[in-house]
């Protein structure tokens, strides 16, 4: 199944990604065809259970998709439909469809009024809002999680994007909820911020997985001084950095998507967050340099891949955060020694 729904992936966005769909969606264009193409191939509810309409594949199978959209650069917010929708799921909730997306929900206030929920707050970088039909999140009510389902019609959104051109909204709350708006959730999910934290972790991986093959390309391509410019040490020096930094953080990533739902989350995902960020800032530069000046060109497509990863850094968490976060872990660890700590599978790491 697993080599199904990634084969079927990978060639819906080889054929469809094109650089000038990226580049008219950098433009502000939302491609909603090849949304279309997402959702009849069913890849939107991969990692909602077969019981709620979904595939009901391992978790770990179904976020293999974000790395595939990452390594094809996607313009889209099939990372943030595939959480939203999971959680949704998760709270019993309704699944609405359509483009979904997902903010961290702790600007928000939840306020009981008589027997209605009124929720009001200021949601700043969600990704995709503008092209989105709800925002998934999660805020405290009464002391408890709840999954609230918030319809983007009914928001006030103010534009904006990140380094790479996509959208990274602001939203103004104020409405009140009903019943197919907000439900308790039974169980803890890792908070939207790991989750967040989690599908970057993939995505940049995936896109360091297509930096390095472009790079390597070019190198064996691009002669200088009578030969390619991959045989001289220097650049294959650069190019082994960057292969040991892309293999380290797709294992670290796939780590925290092998634990998704379970005690372990909290501090692989973590260590996946953080170990990309440390990464992308070194792939991103060594690609560049191994490219030289063509790889910063509009008509070259390094900088769509690069933009990404160095703008992914810094969402739901950065790699200091993160890095903060198991600090923490390992300072409140009951075991004698760090090394058991850090090789101990039990280890249920700090809260997200």
């Amino acid at each position: 199944m697993e080599s199904m729904i990634h084969d079927m992936a990978e060639r819906l966005f080889r054929d469809h990604v094109t650089h000038r769909l990226r580049e008219d969606a950098a433009g502000g264009q939302c491609p909603d065809a090849l949304w279309t193409r997402i959702e009849e191939a069913g890849l939107a509810m991969a990692l909602v259970p077969e019981a709620a309409g979904g595939f009901g594949v391992p978790a770990a199978e179904a976020l293999g998709l974000v790395r595939i959209a990452g390594a094809h650069a996607l313009p889209l917010p099939l990372a943030e439909t595939l959480i939203a929708n999971a959680v949704l799921a998760g709270a019993g909730l309704a699944l609405p469809g359509g483009r979904l997306t997902i903010a961290e929900g702790t600007a928000l206030q939840l306020e009981r009024r008589g027997t209605a929920i009124h929720a009001s707050g200021h949601l700043t970088l969600v990704p995709f809002a503008r092209w989105a039909d709800r925002i998934v999140t999660i805020a405290e009510l009464d002391g408890a999680e709840h999954v609230l389902s918030l319809p983007v019609k009914d928001l006030t959104v103010t534009a904006a994007q990140d380094l790479a051109g996509m959208p990274r909204d602001d939203a103004d709350v104020d409405l009140v909820l009903t019943g197919d708006d907000l439900a308790p959730l039974p169980r803890s999910m890792g908070g939207m911020r790991g989750l967040g934290a989690l599908i970057r972790s993939l995505a940049t991986a995936g896109a360091m997985e297509a930096i390095l093959e472009m790079s390597v390309q070019y190198a064996n391509d691009r002669v200088q001084f009578g030969r390619p410019i991959g045989k001289f040490q220097a650049i294959q020096h650069n190019l082994a950095t960057m292969a040991g930094e892309t293999a380290a953080s797709r294992t670290a990533a796939e780590m925290a998507a092998d634990s998704y739902d379970t005690s372990a989350f909290a501090l692989t995902v973590a260590a996946a967050k953080s170990r990309a960020g440390e990464a992308a800032e070194t792939v991103g530069a060594l690609a560049h340099q191994i490219h030289g000046a063509i790889g910063y060109t509009q008509e070259h497509a390094l900088h769509h891949f690069t933009k990404r990863i160095w703008s992914w850094r810094d969402e739901f968490g950065t790699e200091l955060d993160w890095t903060q976060e198991l600090g923490q872990a390992a300072l409140s660890s009951p075991h004698d020694t760090f090394w058991h700590f850090i090789t101990d599978s039990t280890a249920q790491g700090a809260t997200a």
